[in-house]
């Protein structure tokens, strides 16, 4: 009798354990389902037209050889509804944020409206072909990282302006009107309900310009090629069966004038054109060969016992060379030949 009450009391406690585990899942299943519900976001169905400005307030460690700059500036937004937060959602389209302020939305105007600072490094291709005359037009661009063009479109707002303290070496800095472009994109990022085959961002781009505004730039670039050549010109000056002075100045300054070629080509991104840099170099390397060619020349004439020749000779490739150096430098800074060579 005693067994038989023990399994009946033990068959009813595996039974309410049992029941307690069943409403206890039956409790938690609806509270997960509810979670995955509640983490959606539900796309917006309305365009919402969103006035964006800029103000530019600094630009730093512009880097042709690295393609990149650092830019800080003041954004602002200016909608109608509720449904995005533009300030909250945009990204630099060629490059990262790595700041990015807290905002507040007012109403100005009738509008929600609300500003924020940024930071971040903008990518860009710089064109240094003809460096170090080269002018730029860097540009910042900016789209929403979520909505495409259907649900959110920018269009230029008004007050958009540089700094007056904005200041990059080597350039003066300028602005260019602002514009609003459709950027099309061939994928969907996996999006299955799009029904298209691309997707188009909204993009608003702010072009800036750097314009060379002087020489000073080839000059500090140029200074130590341009004075070898000088060097291997003045060897012209000694007598060519002086050999150790004579090919001393134009061996050397062959040298002088390669190890400012690497110098130069240090500060410089990869490229497989030749460069107006590169092109100054190679005619100040070229003179001074030319140099030592014509001192040899001119030695051979002294051994023929022909003095006087080989000083006309050294006279009057001194005063050419001299010609044809200024005259290639100035052709290959006022037509590009960077397409060519």
């Amino acid at each position: 009798m005693r067994y038989l009450i023990r399994c009946l009391a033990g068959l009813f406690i595996v039974l309410n354990l049992a029941a307690a585990a069943s409403a206890q899942t039956t409790e938690t299943a609806p509270e997960a389902e509810t979670g995955l519900i509640a983490d959606a976001v539900e796309t917006p169905t309305a365009q919402t037209v969103v006035s964006v400005g800029a103000y530019v307030l600094r630009l730093n460690n512009v880097s042709p050889r690295d393609g990149r700059f650092d830019v800080d500036m003041w954004m602002w937004f200016r909608w109608l509804g509720t449904d995005v937060r533009p300030e909250q959602t945009f990204e630099f389209a060629n490059g990262i944020i790595t700041s990015r302020t807290e905002s507040d939305v007012i109403i100005d105007g009738g509008m929600n409206y609300t500003t924020v600072r940024v930071q971040g490094t903008i990518f860009h291709d710089f064109d240094v072909r003809r460096f170090p005359l080269d002018d730029h037009v860097i540009t910042i661009e900016i789209e929403d990282a979520n909505f495409e063009d259907r649900i959110l479109t920018y269009q230029v707002d008004e007050s958009i302006a540089l700094d007056p303290a904005v200041e990059v070496a080597g350039w003066q800095v300028g602005l260019n009107a602002a514009t609003v472009t459709p950027h099309t994109y061939a994928t969907t990022y996996g999006l299955r309900d799009s029904g298209t085959a691309a997707s188009v961002y909204s993009r608003f781009e702010l072009p800036i310009t750097l314009t060379r505004t002087s020489y000073g730039p080839l000059f500090k670039a140029f200074w130590i090629s341009l004075l070898a050549v000088v060097l291997g010109l003045l060897a012209f000056l000694i007598k060519s069966d002086d050999l150790d002075a004579r090919f001393g100045m134009g061996v050397g300054s062959i040298f002088a004038a390669s190890a400012n070629a690497f110098v130069i080509s240090d500060t410089l991104p990869q490229t497989t054109m030749v460069t107006l840099a590169e092109q100054i170099n190679l005619i100040a390397v070229g003179i001074i060969f030319t140099t030592v060619f014509v001192s040899i020349w001119s030695l051979r004439l002294r051994y023929a016992d022909r003095d006087e020749d080989s000083l006309r000779l050294d006279r009057n490739w001194m005063i050419g060379l001299a010609v044809l150096y200024l005259a290639l430098n100035v052709l290959v800074m006022t037509v590009d030949l960077s397409g060519v060579l």
